[in-house]
């Protein structure tokens, strides 16, 4: 390639570079080119590696140079902050509420099983009768809903389901509150094994009449937080895209906005 040629490839390389950096400093670039060019001490391949080289550690400088005065402006600095914190919130929503319906829904077909289980009881049948019959639930593996029935002390007197070879209780506190209250809905997390709890859907409802008690009916949260997690991450995702949305555009916006040179 001839040495004109490699001087006009340089001069249409400059214009990569931001606007007021190419006029300020362009004809002083050309001349430093054209100086090493006619530099007989330095060989010809290594003078190509080293314009190259330079060229693009400094376009990059400047670029960089140029997004930071961009959003070194007052204003344009605001908005973005602004518009990210709206971001923000709007992906904390996306979380909060799809995982809210998620785990009321959870409490669905419990409501309906302790109610139907407390009025069977409250009508004098036995608890053998009152919580159905049927395969015994498994509480750490299955995801099918269950009832068990309580005396009024709280010692198990039916069950559908088995933690542990064993029907597990609920702890004191939510007796008491249930016997005041009629009815409590909660997050219950019995003990498997080896430290690992059972994540469980529990609505505990008062029994009344002659023989007074409680009804729990419950299933397992497993899938439940399988969603909320896809739900998590679909959130986390809608956040990073809308922040790299306000970024490239407060950068586009200050790159068009930007001080023109005379």
């Amino acid at each position: 390639m001839t040495g004109d040629r490699v001087e006009k490839l340089y001069i249409a390389a400059q214009r990569l570079y931001p606007e007021r950096f190419r006029v300020a400093h362009s004809p002083a670039m050309l001349q430093a080119f054209r100086d090493a060019r006619h530099d007989a001490s330095l060989p010809h391949p290594q003078l190509i590696s080293l314009i190259v080289t330079d060229f693009a550690k400094s376009l990059v400088k400047e670029h960089l140079a140029m997004v930071r005065d961009a959003f070194g402006r007052p204003a344009l600095l605001f908005n973005a902050v602004v518009l990210a914190g709206i971001s923000t919130v709007l992906a904390l929503f996306l979380y909060a509420i799809p995982q809210q319906v998620l785990r009321l829904g959870a409490n669905d077909p419990q409501i309906a099983m302790a109610g139907d289980a407390a009025a069977r009881l409250e009508q004098g049948q036995p608890p053998s009768e009152a919580v159905p019959a049927g395969s015994e639930v498994d509480m750490a593996r299955s995801l099918s809903p269950f009832v068990i029935a309580y005396d009024d002390a709280g010692v198990p007197v039916a069950s559908q389901a088995q933690l542990n070879g064993q029907t597990p209780v609920p702890p004191r506190g939510v007796f008491d509150y249930v016997r005041t209250h009629g009815e409590e809905r909660i997050s219950w997390q019995p003990l498997y094994r080896d430290g690992q709890r059972v994540r469980i859907a529990a609505v505990v409802q008062r029994v009344g009449g002659t023989r007074p008690g409680f009804v729990l009916a419950g299933r397992s949260l497993r899938e439940e937080e399988s969603r909320q997690e896809q739900v998590l991450r679909m959130a986390q995702v809608a956040w990073l895209a809308m922040l790299a949305l306000i970024v490239i555009g407060t950068g586009v916006f200050g790159w068009y906005t930007r001080p023109r040179a005379a």
